[in-house]
C-alpha cells in the first residue's frame, strides 16, 4: 500500500503515556540485560538482504501498543516536524530497512526501542536450550516451543552481555510470557482508538483492539483518515502478516 494514500492525523492528547505507565514500561525494560554490539557492520540486523526479503524475513517485528505510544512521545520531543510526519506516515510491515535506522547504522530511537529490539541476541544458544530444559513440564508445552522457536533464531555471536546477573530472570520472563502479560496490561490502560475506529477494527478483525502489531500497522489503524479506514482497512488487515 502506498504511503501517499495516508494523510496523518494530529495526535490526540489522550494517547500520551502517563508518567506512571512510562515508569512501569521502563521497569520492564530494566529486566533485560544490557549488551554491547561488536558486529563489524553496525545495524545489519535492522536491514535485509535480497535473499532475506524473498524469504519474507522482517526487520521490524511487532511491538506492543504501549511501546508504540512511547515511541510517538519520543518523536514529538526529539524529531523535526518533517521527520515526524515521515515516520508517522510509514505503513510498511516488512521494509527492507528499519525506518529508525540511521545512515551510520545506529538506532535513532535507541532510548525507547521496543522489547523485541532489546532482547535480540541477549541469550546464547546454550542458555536457550538450558532454559527450555529446566522449565519443560513446569510450563505449558506451547510456551516452551514458542520460546525455542523465537530465541533460536535471534542468537547473535556479536553481542556481549554487560549484566550477566540478569540473564536467568530474563530467560524466565521470556519463556513464561511475563513480559507479554505486563506490556499487554499497560496497553489496556492506553486509549488506542476512538469508537468509530474500534467499530471499523472490530468489523474487519472481530476484535476491539490490537495489542501487538508493527509500527506501520499501528500508524494505519490510528492515523489514517476515518473515511479511508472504512474503505481500505479490511483489505490492509487481510494482507498483514505480522499482526497479532
Amino acid at each position: 500500500m502506498s504511503t501517499d494514500l495516508l494523510q496523518i492525523l494530529p495526535d490526540p492528547e489522550t494517547t500520551e503515556l502517563t508518567k506512571a505507565n512510562r515508569e512501569r514500561l521502563e521497569e520492564i525494560y530494566g529486566r533485560v540485560p544490557s549488551v554491547s554490539c561488536h558486529c563489524d557492520r553496525l545495524g545489519q540486523c535492522c536491514e535485509l538482504t535480497e535473499a532475506e526479503m524473498a524469504a519474507e524475513y522482517a526487520t521490524m517485528y511487532p511491538l506492543y501498543a504501549v511501546e508504540y505510544w512511547n515511541i510517538v512521545d519520543y518523536l514529538r520531543a526529539n524529531f523535526s516536524e518533517d521527520r515526524q510526519e515521515e515516520l508517522l506516515s510509514f505503513t510498511e510491515e516488512r521494509p527492507e530497512r528499519c525506518p529508525f535506522l540511521t545512515e551510520e547504522g545506529g538506532c535513532s530511537i535507541h532510548p525507547v526501542r521496543p522489547l523485541v529490539c532489546r532482547t535480540f541476541g541477549v541469550l546464547r544458544r546454550e542458555q536457550v536450550e538450558v532454559t527450555a530444559s529446566e522449565h519443560r513440564g513446569e510450563l505449558p508445552a506451547a510456551w516452551v516451543a514458542s520460546f525455542l522457536f523465537a530465541e533460536r533464531q535471534t542468537v547473535c555471536p556479536h553481542t556481549q552481555i554487560l549484566e550477566p546477573e540478569k540473564t536467568a530472570n530474563h530467560a524466565y520472563q521470556l519463556i513464561s510470557f511475563q513480559y507479554e502479560r505486563d506490556l499487554t496490561e499497560i496497553g489496556q490502560e492506553t486509549d488506542e482508538l476512538d469508537q468509530d475506529r474500534q467499530e471499523v477494527l472490530e468489523a474487519a478483525t472481530g476484535r476491539r483492539t490490537v495489542k501487538l502489531w508493527t509500527w506501520g500497522g499501528f500508524n494505519v489503524a490510528i492515523r489514517s483518515p476515518l473515511n479511508w479506514m472504512r474503505e481500505h482497512f479490511k483489505s490492509y488487515w487481510e494482507s498483514a502478516t505480522l499482526a497479532e
